[in-house]
């Protein structure tokens, strides 16, 4: 029973290091440290088809990294819709969702650094963690951007979008 448990753990780490691009060993190791849930992982991403294609810049190799999905009859940046945890790399990182039909999305996301599953907050509940929101201009305002502010949108060929991560230590 325990060989069983554990040659099917084996399989589905090997898997999931196939989906994400890396060798069995280190996403054994990073399931070992980093909370991940099977239904954590973004979609392949395919050109031109049914989704969005995030360009995530601003992480660095630590942590997890979340960027959420909203549509327009989500209660924005309280409930979302679709969420993808991976862990985090140096770079820009390419996060990719599919969409059921094209409409009107809005997407956000946060650098986990302590890989907690949640973006910690000051007292003031502003962010302690990198975060940003696609159309990001509406960050400089000091209060939480609205879904109509930073919506886009996404037709039958899908969408390419860029998420600037801002720490906040440094704004």
């Amino acid at each position: 029973m325990e060989l069983h448990r554990n040659i099917n753990r084996t399989v589905i780490v090997s898997f999931f290091a196939l989906f994400l691009g890396t060798s069995a060993a280190q996403a054994h190791h990073e399931s070992e440290t980093l909370p991940l849930r099977a239904g954590d992982a973004a979609d392949t991403c395919v050109a031109n088809s049914q989704q969005i294609r995030v360009t995530v810049k601003g992480t660095t190799h630590k942590g997890l990294l979340k960027v959420e999905l909203y549509k327009p009859d989500d209660k924005f940046l309280k409930d979302e819709s679709r969420k993808v945890r991976l862990p985090a790399k140096d770079g820009p990182m390419m996060v990719c969702l599919n969409i059921d039909a094209p409409g009107t999305f809005a997407v956000t996301g946060y650098h986990d650094l302590d890989a907690d599953r949640s973006l910690d907050k000051s007292w003031n509940f502003k962010p302690k963690e990198p975060f940003g929101v696609v159309n990001a201009e509406t960050l400089k305002e000091k209060k939480r951007p609205k879904f109509e502010q930073v919506s886009f949108e996404v037709g039958p060929k899908g969408a390419d979008v860029i998420l600037i991560l801002v720490d906040p230590k440094e704004k």
